[in-house]
């Protein structure tokens, strides 16, 4: 196996299982959350532990994307799936830095401060959009498994235009 395979293979079991590790807190910890707010939010401290979850898989998910990108730059097929995946993930990541954890930390922080019905709003809007936030996590995890699967071009044929083959 190439390190171009490997490096796909990385980003692909990285990616999902941020997908899967997002649908699991949709469904399970969120909800549990915004229950009955400011009582069944957590403190600062538990949230904190989201953020030692998530930021090493995204950096992980983004360095991997991006070594698999590097090794098959070459690779007409494979650059432009996997282009495409990076393009998505970066989305994902923007959303992700700019709204939904600034906002889960400002709701988590502010739980004594706003009224519960005010947190219980908020927190129902942040999970109804991060659906929307795990759609683009999963578009960009099957994209990068297309790229995976196609087989990597030959030495030659990477070095022919696309018209000749």
């Amino acid at each position: 196996m190439s390190y171009a395979d490997l490096a796909l293979g990385a980003s692909n079991v990285l990616l999902n299982g941020a997908v899967g590790a997002g649908v699991n807190q949709s469904l399970f910890t969120m909800p549990r959350w915004f229950s009955s707010p400011p009582e069944s939010l957590p403190d600062v401290q538990n949230a904190l532990s989201l953020r030692n979850f998530w930021a090493p898989l995204e950096i992980g998910s983004a360095l991997a994307l991006g070594t698999a990108w590097a090794l098959n730059r070459d690779d007409p097929q494979r650059r432009a799936l996997l282009s495409l995946a990076g393009g998505l993930f970066l989305g994902g990541f923007a959303v992700t830095v700019t709204y939904f954890a600034p906002e889960m930390f400002r709701l988590v922080r502010s739980r004594d401060q706003l009224e519960p019905a005010e947190l219980e709003r908020r927190g129902r809007r942040w999970q109804h959009l991060n659906w929307g936030r795990l759609i683009l996590m999963a578009a960009t995890a099957v994209v990068a498994a297309a790229a995976a699967q196609r087989r990597p071009a030959s030495g030659i044929r990477r070095m022919l235009p696309p018209v000749m083959h």
